[in-house]
């Protein structure tokens, strides 16, 4: 990859997916994986690096243990350097690739970190030298090393000035945790496919 690439694409599929009782990155949605469903819409937005957070899903195995989303970002930063991140996790099957366009151009736009109101994935985030410090600090601190608590992405996001946009489809920031809510998900999912509306 470019070490100095614009932006890179990250699927977060890092998680234990203890409350679904199965990897949600490998959960079918029509003929394709998530994992390949979010490789598609991250695709769509013109990103020609993506890369998946999570050595349980055959991507980059996080350098920080236990230290949630952040610390995969963490690491992926380090590895790759780019200049921006578009994070999407892996458990969304509602999100559509015009969302994450409009992250990616807002973002970029304005150069500040971007999510929608009251969500902090997906995300679409400047890489800065204020960010990278503060991030190795917080993973290193003791009260990391001791409570094991990762930083918030509401401090990054306070860190970095973000902004926040509306959203119509509030349906579209649904993620799923659990086998009820993946086969409540894929029965709207299905309804929407027999109106022609996806």
């Amino acid at each position: 990859m470019d070490s100095s690439m614009d932006c890179l694409g990250i699927i977060l599929a890092g998680g234990q997916s203890s409350r679904m009782g199965e990897n949600k990155a490998f959960l079918k949605i029509q003929q394709h994986t998530m994992l390949e469903h979010c490789q598609q819409l991250l695709g769509q937005c013109q990103l020609s690096n993506i890369v998946v957070s999570g050595s349980n899903s055959g991507g980059v195995a996080d350098v920080v243990e236990q230290g949630g989303p952040l610390a995969g970002i963490f690491t992926l930063i380090q590895k790759y350097q780019p200049r921006s991140v578009l994070v999407l996790p892996v458990d969304m099957p509602f999100i559509n690739a015009q969302h994450l366009q409009q992250l990616q151009l807002k973002g970029s736009l304005a150069n500040k970190a971007t999510h929608f109101d009251n969500c902090s994935l997906p995300a679409f985030i400047p890489v800065t030298a204020l960010l990278s410090e503060f991030l190795q600090q917080q993973f290193n601190s003791p009260e990391f090393l001791s409570s094991g608590r990762g930083p918030s992405f509401k401090k990054v996001f306070a860190l970095t000035n973000a902004q926040s946009l509306l959203i119509n489809n509030k349906q579209a920031l649904l993620n799923t945790n659990t086998p009820q809510e993946w086969q409540q998900a894929m029965q709207i999912k299905q309804q929407h496919i027999s109106k022609g509306r996806i």
